[in-house]
């Protein structure tokens, strides 16, 4: 099991530390659009929404008794003009630790559980237990990151941030598992 805990803790590492060299380095920059209207966009939303949520729009009143019919309706009449789907915030807060401290947090979980996967299997070469590490980034890519691509239409700009991180970034950690995450005995 110490191979669990110091290759998850290892892992971990590399995997915050790539994520970042890829935000801090400004490789990640261009995951949103700038548009020199900002200013005018911002009082919109501030004057019409009271709280943090995602806004997705147009759309009706989920909890209205008619809100099938509406949605049909809105959809009908919305094909081929403009929507949006609004990230929106009363207030920014300044990025303090304890963000950095569950970053680190949630990749050590998920190194954790790769980790253990790894060490209770049977994956006798470096090359299976780099393909099972890395089977569980195309998973999330697959099941997550490209569902919601498809059923939100994400822009590619918005998504390949994660889609980076999770092939190159988990490559990393992967190659480390596969050279010190191995089952007793396995050399």
């Amino acid at each position: 099991m110490k191979k669990v805990v110091i290759g998850s803790l290892v892992g971990a590492l590399i995997f915050f530390v790539f994520q970042t060299i890829m935000w801090m380095g400004g490789f990640h920059n261009d995951f949103s659009i700038y548009t020199p209207n900002q200013g005018a966009i911002m009082q919109t939303l501030n004057t019409n929404l009271t709280q943090d949520g995602v806004y997705y729009m147009p759309s009706a009143d989920w909890n209205a008794p008619n809100s099938e019919a509406e949605t049909e309706k809105i959809m009908n009449e919305s094909v081929g003009k403009p929507w949006a789907m609004v990230f929106y915030h009363t207030k920014m807060n300044a990025m303090d630790s304890s963000q950095m401290a569950k970053g680190f947090l949630y990749s050590l979980l998920a190194c954790l559980l790769v980790a253990f996967v790894l060490y209770s299997g049977s994956y006798p070469t470096f090359g299976k237990r780099f393909a099972v590490s890395m089977c569980f980034s195309l998973f999330v890519l697959l099941e997550c990151t490209f569902t919601e691509m498809n059923w939100w239409d994400f822009p590619w700009h918005y998504v390949k941030s994660t889609v980076y991180d999770m092939i190159i970034g988990w490559a990393l950690v992967s190659l480390w598992f596969a050279w010190y995450v191995k089952e007793k005995g396995v050399k």
